[in-house]
């Protein structure tokens, strides 16, 4: 594999604009760098997470959050290079399986989760609160421009997991969590 990243300090943003992997340039602005953005952001999230958890117990949490690490830069190739297609129906799958699987694990709830149970479990409701953001972001760029409507779905699905993970870890800490009272 060649270095891709060999000259990180361009100069070339220093005007208000950068270029997407397409050569297409556009301005920071822009709503398509805005989800860009926005899905670097959630991967950052979600590595606050992976160095947050320090159970051993979690490791299929962290193993799955890397996975789901690898394919945010696949959804950020995607936006990066319109109109390529990265993602796969089977990364969707794979979501609602942890989904499914996790959360017949945790008893039902009667009220909102107050988030802070612990630290892993509160970067995990904060990941999750990117992630419906970037999802936001792409409905938004897909008004007017290409966005497939999997890389959305995927982001809604890793939101609903985002949240079972975080109860996860809050009960693995504590027996309850934390609900809004009315």
């Amino acid at each position: 594999m060649s270095n891709r990243l060999t000259r990180i300090t361009t100069g070339q943003g220093d005007k208000g604009m950068t270029r997407l992997a397409n050569q297409q340039h556009l301005k920071k602005s822009h709503p398509r760098i805005e989800a860009i953005g926005t899905v670097d952001e959630l991967n950052a999230a979600l590595g606050l997470l992976v160095a947050s958890i320090k159970k051993p117990q979690h490791e299929a949490i962290v193993s799955a959050i890397r996975n789901i690490q690898n394919q945010l830069f696949s959804l950020g190739g995607e936006l990066a290079s319109p109109p390529q297609e990265m993602l796969k129906q089977s990364d969707v799958v794979q979501l609602e399986a942890w989904v499914k699987t996790w959360n017949q694990k945790l008893p039902p709830l009667k009220e909102f989760v107050i988030p802070g149970a612990c630290i892993a479990s509160a970067h995990a409701h904060f990941a999750r609160c990117v992630a419906r953001r970037a999802e936001r972001r792409l409905v938004a760029l897909a008004e007017n421009k290409t966005v497939t409507e999997l890389s959305i779905v995927y982001l809604n699905r890793l939101s609903d997991l985002l949240f079972i993970i975080s109860r996860m870890i809050a009960r693995t800490n504590n027996d309850t969590e934390a609900q809004w009272q009315r």
